[in-house]
Order: structure tokens, then C-alpha cells, then sequence
């Protein structure tokens, strides 16, 4: 009796064990149900139920085409909540997994345009804070030079340009905004390091002359006369310059 009985225990914990095993199948379910699953909520811009769709689809078919994607997919619902480290992590990740996919412009441009949309401040008015942290436009423009050496061509071209020339004239104005800080504690050594680095990195900034007329102040209150005469020729050989040009092209 005991054998008869012990057989019997073994076939029921055997055919428990397959009854669990059939189940997890069964609830197992196909990758491309969970992504339309997902892209469904995404739209209907139900963030949550989209986000939990991509990860168990990530989780139980790793490798696969749409699990790839949905890295992307993730980084695109993490920037429109303003989550830009997750964001970032979700484009990195994606072009790890998928490095010569036809989506890396547009990944890039995304990444582009996160480092510099984490860098506004305020929930209401956004502004720009020169005296926080630059690293992102940094960042941005090391982004927007490896975009333009691999895709010259892209149609994003001209997204990417345009959050370059932005962030280099954050930059300027952050150059400016510690240098100015220098000069009000009469730390015009300080001061005057910062004006010479901002006028030759930042060229195309638009108040130049601004920024030179009180690198000449600076120059002059650190006892350096003749470097503030020096710049003070320049300045109005600039100047000039750019009377003529008006001059020319209002003949024209």
C-alpha cells in the first residue's frame, strides 16, 4: 500500500508541476501584442500601462527586434515627462543593442535635444540660469560634432544645428555671467581671463563689443594701460569694419 500511494503522490506532483509549466506558457504573451499593447497607450498617452508593456516585453523576449525598439520607444516616453537621465539611458542603450540601425540620427538628434531642454529652469517660466551647470550643453555640442561627421546629410541637420548654436550661446552668456561676477569683486584678474576666453571661443556672440569695452575697463582698474589702449584699437578697428560693411551694403 505505502508504494501504491507513493506512486500516486509522485504523478500528481508530476502532473502539478507540467499544470505549471502550461500555465506560464499560456500567460506568456507574443511580442508583438505586447508592442502594439504599448504604442497603444503611448499615444493615448497612458505613460504608465505603455512603460510596464515595454519592460515585460524587454524582460521575457530580450534579443528580439521589438525588444531592441522598445528601448527607443522608452527613451521617447521618458523625455516627454522630463526624465532626462532615464531618457538618456534608454537612447544609449538602444544604440549599444543596435549600432548600425537606420534610427541613429534620429536617436541622436534626440539625445541632442534632451542635453539641452534638462538645462531650462522653472516650472512655469522657463529660463536659463547661466550660473548653473553647462556641462549638458557641453555635452550637446560634442553630440552635435560626431552627428555631423556621420550624418552630414540627415534631415535632422538643421534640429541639430540650431540646439548647437543655442547651447554655444548659453555658453557665451555663461562666460559672461562669471566674468561679470569677477569684475563686481573687483577680481579683474579673474575677470580679464574670462573676457579674453569668451571673445576667442565665442566669436560669433552678439554682444562682442560689449564684452571688449569692459575687458578694457577691467584692464585699466588692474593697473594694465597699455593692453586696455591695445584693445581699444582694436575694438574700433572692428568697429569700422562693420560701419563699412553697412555702408557697402546699403550701396548695393
Amino acid at each position: 500500500m505505502t508504494i501504491k500511494y507513493l506512486h500516486i503522490f509522485v504523478l500528481l506532483l508530476f502532473s502539478g508541476l507540467l499544470q505549471s509549466c502550461t500555465d506560464t506558457t499560456q500567460v506568456r504573451v507574443p511580442a508583438t501584442e505586447l508592442y502594439q499593447k504599448a504604442m497603444v497607450a503611448f499615444e493615448d498617452e497612458f505613460y504608465l500601462e505603455a512603460l510596464k508593456n515595454f519592460e515585460i516585453l524587454i524582460e521575457e523576449h530580450s534579443g528580439t527586434r521589438l525588444a531592441t525598439l522598445s528601448h527607443l520607444k522608452m527613451g521617447d516616453l521618458y523625455f516627454l515627462q522630463n526624465k532626462w537621465e532615464e531618457s538618456e539611458s534608454s537612447y544609449r542603450l538602444f544604440l549599444l543593442l543596435n549600432p548600425r540601425t537606420h534610427l541613429t540620427p534620429y536617436t541622436l538628434n534626440r539625445l541632442i535635444a534632451l542635453n539641452y531642454e534638462r538645462n531650462i529652469y522653472g516650472l512655469f517660466a522657463k529660463s536659463r540660469d547661466y550660473d548653473r551647470n553647462m556641462e549638458p550643453n557641453r555635452t550637446l555640442i560634442r553630440e552635435y560634432q560626431r552627428f555631423y561627421l556621420l550624418f552630414p546629410q540627415s534631415p535632422y541637420l538643421e534640429d541639430v544645428q540650431a540646439y548647437q548654436s543655442n547651447a554655444l550661446s548659453d555658453l557665451a552668456e555663461h562666460e559672461l555671467h562669471v566674468a561679470n561676477y569677477y569684475f563686481d569683486k573687483e577680481s579683474y584678474h579673474s575677470a580679464i581671463g574670462r573676457y579674453l576666453y569668451l571673445l576667442k571661443h565665442y566669436p560669433s556672440f552678439p554682444r562682442t563689443a560689449q564684452v571688449a569695452e569692459r575687458l578694457i575697463e577691467a584692464y585699466r582698474l588692474n593697473q594694465q594701460p597699455e593692453l586696455a589702449d591695445e584693445m581699444q584699437k582694436v575694438l574700433e578697428t572692428l568697429r569700422e569694419r562693420k560701419l563699412l560693411a553697412k555702408l557697402t551694403m546699403r550701396e548695393e
